[in-house]
């Protein structure tokens, strides 16, 4: 479908070592062509597009119970990238984050707003600064040693398709070196410390290479590279409104959660 993504769109250029505010950002949409992936027949990979799309039956039933998806969802999502990756190990990186579209007018408690811009969650040293603060020392600096480490989305639309507002994904291998900008973010932790890290966000390139999937259900998910220490290139992605959506359709309402992955060779 031809629908529209925001870019990155300032005046000029930042310096070099400049990190604009990754919430205060100057965008613009633009038109792109975003692609079907079961229209596709399948076959994205982890480690070429950069993302897929699992079969993943969950056993949450209420998404906005926080003790239960953190009793059994997060088990699920780390169980999900072992059997993806083969790892040897992972640990959790954050929370579950709920996510619900502008559509729904008042947002449940405890849920966020859409990611409505091409962006990527984390820089190689916002990457290597999480396993730092996630782990205990000793770990962290074991596993920084390892041949390989690193960070994956897992991505859940819970409301039940069709969704007005899904996730779009770029295939990684479409980026190129100059349409990258790092920025700079502080947001509150779930324990109500500020954490500042390093992300990215895009300028438009018509070489890039968008992808959703339409009508996801809720035993789907898509899992998409947020970083790896070897495939380098983490995977952009944005929020953006289906137009042939239904007005009757429920807001779109998703469960996101990022996952370290370590490797052992």
């Amino acid at each position: 479908m031809r629908a529209t993504i925001a870019y990155y769109d300032p005046p000029r250029r930042p310096a070099p070592r400049e990190r604009p505010d990754f919430t205060a950002l100057p965008l613009a949409g633009k038109p792109v062509t975003i692609s079907d992936m079961r229209a596709a027949g399948g076959g994205f990979s982890l480690d070429r597009e950069g993302f897929t799309l699992a079969s993943a039956p969950t056993e949450v039933r209420d998404f906005y119970d926080r003790d239960e998806v953190q009793r059994g969802y997060v088990a699920e999502a780390r169980e999900l990238i072992r059997s993806l990756t083969g790892c040897a190990a992972t640990a959790l990186l954050n929370s579950p984050v709920v996510r619900v579209s502008g559509r729904a007018g008042t947002r449940p408690a405890g849920a966020t707003f859409t990611g409505d811009f091409a962006h990527a969650d984390f820089s190689a040293q916002a990457a290597e600064a999480m396993v730092l603060r996630n782990l205990p020392p000793d770990e962290a600096a074991a596993r920084l040693r390892g041949p390989r480490f690193a960070v994956f989305n897992v991505w859940r639309a819970f409301s039940g398709p069709p969704q007005d507002v899904p996730l779009a994904l770029c295939d990684a291998r479409s980026i190129a070196p100059q349409d990258k900008q790092y920025c700079e973010i502080t947001m509150k932790s779930a324990a109500g410390d500020l954490l500042t890290w390093e992300n990215i966000t895009y300028y438009h390139n018509q070489a890039h290479r968008w992808w959703y999937c339409q009508d996801m259900t809720r035993d789907e998910a898509y899992v998409f590279r947020s970083f790896d220490s070897v495939q380098a290139e983490p995977v952009p992605h944005s929020a953006f409104v289906n137009e042939s959506c239904p007005a009757s359709a429920p807001p779109r309402a998703s469960v996101e959660v990022r996952v370290f992955a370590f490797y052992a060779d």
